[in-house]
């Protein structure tokens, strides 16, 4: 279940902003809706619900921030990527970067993946 929720969590702070070619989360609506409706699922819904605001809060303070050369400017997760990958990723920032640690996690994830998955903008 914590597998599933990650998995939820890291597709939907990836949603923002996103191109055609980038990951999406497998999960459909209806196993969603099933998962939210069961007991034990609820703590998986409630952090997808989570990683959504999370995912949109942050694309709303990313879009404001625009011109500013020190904002992150979002990531990239390209359709291949699997979530063990992004995990490890993550995890290694998070452990480089130890003043991240007591900052909300939304902030410091979107800035892991920021840094691990940069998008190729072209201006």
């Amino acid at each position: 279940m914590k597998r599933l929720a990650l998995i939820a969590l890291v597709g939907v702070l990836a949603a923002p902003g996103m191109a055609h070619a980038q990951r999406l989360a497998p999960m459909k609506a209806g196993a969603f809706g099933k998962m939210c409706s069961s007991a034990s699922g609820r703590t998986a819904c409630d952090a997808y619900l989570s990683g959504l605001t999370d995912g949109v809060t942050l694309a709303k303070i990313n879009g404001s921030n625009e011109g500013d050369a020190n904002a992150p400017a979002g990531f990239c997760v390209p359709a291949t990527e699997n979530i063990a990958a992004m995990r490890a990723k993550v995890l290694t920032w998070l452990k480089a970067h130890s003043d991240s640690l007591g900052k909300p996690v939304g902030e410091s994830v979107f800035v892991a993946l920021h840094d691990s998955y940069p998008c190729d903008v072209k201006k």
